[in-house]
C-alpha cells in the first residue's frame, strides 16, 4: 500500500514539474532606461509625405525586441520587430489633430526583462478637403479583416492631388501619403508582396515604403503607364502604357525585368482586336481603353479590360483566347484591318441551363433577366474557381445612351465551347443610388470570400461621392458600407481634373504582412 501511495506522489510531482516547466516564463518588469541605451527618438513623419506616421529609433546594450501600440478606439500595433540591439521602425495609424499615446513595450529574450512606456506625439489635422467618411453598415462578425485603402484624388484647377488613404472601422483616415507634388491623376495605387507601395507617373514607375522613403524607379523610356501595374510571382512587372511613337494610345502593355528595369515583352492589342470598332464609344485615338490587367497563373495568360471594347484574354505571346462583349460591330483585327477574325473568338451567352440566348441578346441590343454583358467595364480579374469577376459600370448599355446603375458581376467561361454564363450579380438592385460612370473597383476577399465594390464617381444630384461596399457572398447581404462625401474644395468647375474621386479601394492591414 506504502508502495503505491509512492508511486502516486511520484507521478504527481514530476506531472506538476513538466506543467510547472510547460508554461511560459514571464518576463520581469523593468524600467525603460535598462534596455534603452539613450533616450527614444520618436519623429513625425520624417519624409514629409506621411503625417500620420511616424519613425522610432533607439539603442540598446543588449538585443532586444520592441512593439509600439496607437491606442485609441480603434488601437494598431506594429509587428514585433527583429531582435538587435539598433532598431528604426516605422509607427503608423496615428489619429490626425490630437495628441496620441503610443505604448511601447521593449523586451530582452537573452535576460527575460520587459520594458513598457507610454509616449505622446502631436498631430496636425488634415487639410480641410479630405472627404467626409460615413459608415452607415458594419457587421464586426461578418467582414473581412483589415482597414481600407482609399485612392483619393482632389480635383481643382484642372489636374488632381494624390492622397492615398487608409481609414479605419470608424471612418477616421489613419494613414495617408502626399503625392501632391505629382501634380495628376495616378492609377493605382497598390501593395507589392514586400509590402511596399508600386504606382506610376508617365515614364516612371515608383516603389516607396510605408514612409513615403523612394525605394527604387524604373524608367519606361517610350512607354508611358496607366490604369495598372501587375506583380508577376517572379516579381517582374506587366503594365499597360501608350506607346509615344504611335498615333494611338492605351493600348500596348508591356513586362520589364524587376530587376534591371529591361523590356521582356509588349503586346500590341491592336493585333488581336479590331480598331475600327467604335460601337460602344466613339475615340479613333483611345480606341481601346485598357484599364485594367490580370495575370492569370493558371494558364500563363492575361485577363484584360479594355474599356471601350470588353473583357479579353491572350496568351505571352498575344494570341487571342477569347472575348466577353456584346457581338455587334467585331469584323478583322489589325491596322489594315487584315488580322485575325475577331468573330471567331466571341464568347456565346447561354442562360443556366446552357442554352444559347436570342441573337438579340448576343448582340448586346437587350438583356436577359439572367445575362448581361460588361459595359464600360473596369477591374476585369480571375477568380480561384477560374470565373471572371469584375466591375460594370454600364457604359452605353444595350446601345442606347443611358445606363442608371452598376454591377459587380461574375462570369463562367466554358473555354472548349466558347460558351459564358453569368452566375452572380450585385449592384442593380440599387439602382442610380450607385451609379458611376468610369473607374471603380472590385475584389474578392480571401479570408470570408466577401465581396468588395467600389464605385468611385458618383454623382448624385451634384453631390460627388464614393462608396466601398463589403457584401457576403453569394447571398449579396451587406456587410459593411462606407459612405465617402467628397467635398470638392479646390474643385473650379465640372471637367477632368476638376472634382474629386476615388479610383479604387482595397481591404488590407495597415500594416503589411
Amino acid at each position: 500500500m506504502y508502495k503505491a501511495i509512492l508511486i502516486v506522489l511520484v507521478c504527481t510531482l514530476i506531472g506538476c514539474e513538466r506543467a510547472i516547466d510547460e508554461q511560459p516564463e514571464m518576463p520581469i518588469l523593468v524600467p525603460i532606461d535598462m534596455l534603452v541605451s539613450d533616450e527614444i527618438e520618436l519623429t513625425l513623419n520624417p519624409t514629409g509625405l506621411t503625417p500620420l506616421s511616424a519613425s522610432l529609433a533607439y539603442s540598446s546594450p543588449i538585443p532586444t525586441q520592441i512593439t509600439a501600440t496607437v491606442l485609441g478606439g480603434h488601437p494598431i500595433s506594429s509587428p514585433p520587430s527583429d531582435c538587435n540591439t539598433t532598431h528604426d521602425i516605422g509607427i503608423h495609424g496615428l489619429y490626425s489633430g490630437t495628441e496620441n499615446l503610443i505604448k511601447v513595450e521593449i523586451k530582452s529574450e537573452e535576460n527575460g526583462t520587459l520594458a513598457i512606456d507610454t509616449l505622446r506625439l502631436l498631430t496636425d489635422t488634415l487639410p480641410d478637403f479630405f472627404p467626409q467618411i460615413d459608415i452607415i453598415a458594419k457587421e464586426d462578425q461578418l467582414m473581412e479583416p483589415g482597414w481600407n485603402l482609399m485612392e483619393l484624388s482632389i480635383g481643382g484647377q484642372g489636374y488632381f492631388r494624390f492622397y492615398p488613404s487608409i481609414f479605419d472601422p470608424s471612418g477616421q483616415v489613419r494613414y495617408t501619403l502626399n503625392l501632391d507634388f505629382i501634380q495628376g491623376w495616378i492609377g493605382p495605387f497598390q501593395r507589392l508582396n514586400n509590402g511596399n507601395w508600386i504606382w506610376a507617373k508617365d515614364h516612371q514607375v515608383y516603389e516607396y515604403d510605408m514612409l513615403g522613403r523612394l525605394v527604387t524607379s524604373w524608367s519606361l523610356g517610350g512607354y508611358w503607364q496607366h490604369h495598372d501595374i501587375i506583380e508577376k510571382p517572379d516579381g517582374n512587372l506587366i503594365i499597360p502604357v501608350t506607346k509615344l511613337a504611335l498615333s494611338t494610345r492605351l493600348d500596348y502593355i508591356i513586362e520589364i525585368d524587376r530587376l534591371t528595369g529591361d523590356l521582356i515583352r509588349e503586346w500590341n492589342l491592336r493585333e488581336v482586336l479590331d480598331v475600327d470598332r467604335f460601337d460602344i464609344v466613339w475615340n479613333s485615338s483611345d480606341w481601346a481603353h485598357v484599364n485594367s490587367i490580370w495575370y492569370d497563373e493558371a494558364t500563363d495568360g492575361l485577363v484584360i479590360s479594355a474599356r471601350n471594347q470588353g473583357v479579353i484574354k491572350v496568351d505571352m505571346d498575344n494570341h487571342l483566347q477569347w472575348i466577353i462583349a456584346p457581338h455587334q460591330g467585331w469584323e478583322l483585327a489589325g491596322d489594315a484591318g487584315d488580322g485575325i477574325d475577331t468573330r471567331d473568338y466571341l464568347l456565346t451567352a447561354t442562360n443556366p441551363d446552357g442554352i444559347a440566348y436570342t441573337d438579340n441578346i448576343q448582340s448586346g441590343e437587350a438583356d436577359a433577366n439572367t445575362f448581361s454583358w460588361p459595359w464600360g467595364q473596369h477591374a476585369a480579374m480571375v477568380l480561384d474557381n477560374g470565373n471572371i469577376f469584375c466591375f460594370d459600370n454600364g457604359t452605353n448599355r444595350n446601345f442606347d445612351g443611358n445606363s442608371d446603375y452598376i454591377r459587380a458581376v461574375e462570369y463562367s467561361i466554358d473555354v472548349a465551347n466558347m460558351t459564358i454564363k453569368q452566375v452572380w450579380q450585385y449592384g442593380k438592385e440599387r439602382g442610380q443610388e450607385l451609379y458611376s460612370s468610369n473607374i471603380s473597383d472590385v475584389d474578392a476577399l480571401p479570408q470570408t470570400g466577401n465581396r468588395l465594390i467600389s464605385p468611385g464617381n458618383i454623382n448624385s444630384n451634384g453631390a460627388r461621392q464614393s462608396r466601398i461596399i463589403e457584401v457576403n457572398y453569394p447571398e449579396g447581404d451587406v456587410v459593411f458600407e462606407a459612405v465617402i462625401l467628397f467635398n470638392n474644395t479646390l474643385s473650379t468647375g465640372g471637367g477632368w481634373g476638376d472634382f474629386d474621386l476615388s479610383y479604387r479601394a482595397e481591404r488590407l492591414e495597415l500594416y503589411p504582412e
